[in-house]
């Protein structure tokens, strides 16, 4: 194993597709259960990232990187949802040609958003998580 320090990047990414898929269904599910409006909760990226962080602080993986990568991967319904809100009002939008591209420039452009909010809840999640892992004996020693 190579030390904490020369990581490659694809050595979290087992840990964060664990973490960010696993958060994908209850984040679903509660937007489901709050009567599929117009709020939009991204909490359960923060449960992937602990849960990415937790099981990456088991072993060499920084669990804060593999808790910002759930907490992207977690994010993908918000992306699905906020482009499934935007883009259509975008292109039911009325007035000159330059402000409709506008508009659909936008409309396309903010489903950057929930990545950039569900990374700093992976984040947290992932420093927790491994915080967490290394409390309860599931980190391993580093070998000498």
């Amino acid at each position: 194993m190579s030390p904490r320090g020369s990581l490659r990047p694809s050595e979290t990414w087992p840990y964060a597709l664990i973490g960010g898929v696993a958060s994908i269904p209850p984040t679903v599910g509660a937007y489901w259960l709050s009567g599929m409006g117009s709020d939009f909760s991204l909490d359960m990226v923060v449960v992937g990232g602990l849960l990415a962080g937790y099981l990456a602080g088991g072993s060499t993986v920084d669990g804060t990187a593999a808790g910002v990568r759930a907490g992207v991967i977690g994010s993908a319904p918000g992306v699905v949802w906020i482009l499934g809100q935007t883009v259509p009002a975008a292109f039911g939008a009325g007035g000159p040609v330059a402000f409709r591209v506008a508009a659909v420039g936008l409309a396309v452009g903010s489903g950057v958003l929930p990545p950039l909010i569900g990374a700093p809840g992976g984040f947290l999640g992932g420093k927790v998580g491994g915080w967490l892992a290394g409390k309860t004996g599931r980190r391993r020693s580093a070998p000498v």
